[in-house]
């Protein structure tokens, strides 16, 4: 049976702060959370994102962000914020923009779509580990996470 709410945590545990979208699904899954929600970990997934939440119809995507803004900051954007360019999600090569623009051409887009991000401070290869100011935004990105869960419940 499919979920209601997919929650998907996206990031590289070997790219320091690139990693924070695992870490807060990890502390998600520590939560006493509604039988209709899933939350996975789904490292980079790219294009397989679209497989991810095929048949789904509410998402939350938790994933690094680099807007310029200070490190821990979490955000909050569903479809229409999502197509700033100023704004980039994730390092990975086939990022979160563009396999939600793919899905938008392809008609396999979630009815409701929200990106929690947090703003990084670094990304590196081969470290392990968040940044202090990444790591204290860890609970209250859940925070946000666990609010869209419930407005989406509610809908």
């Amino acid at each position: 049976m499919k979920p209601e709410v997919l929650v998907i945590g996206c990031g590289n545990l070997l790219a320091a702060d690139d990693a924070v979208g695992l870490h807060v699904a990890r502390n998600l899954k520590k939560y006493q959370l509604p039988p209709e929600v899933k939350v996975i970990e789904a490292g980079t997934p790219g294009l397989s994102l679209l497989d991810l939440w095929e048949g789904i119809n509410k998402v939350i995507i938790v994933d690094a962000v680099r807007s310029g803004a200070p490190p821990g900051t979490v955000f909050s954007f569903d479809l229409s914020d999502l197509l700033a360019p100023e704004m980039s999600l994730s390092s990975h090569g086939f990022n979160i923009v563009d396999a939600i623009e793919l899905g938008k051409a392809l008609g396999q887009l979630p009815e409701q779509l929200v990106i929690v991000g947090i703003e990084i401070l670094r990304e590196e290869p081969f470290q392990e580990g968040l940044s202090p100011e990444v790591a204290a935004a860890v609970p209250q990105a859940c925070s946000r996470v666990l609010e869209e869960i419930s407005l989406m419940l509610k809908k």
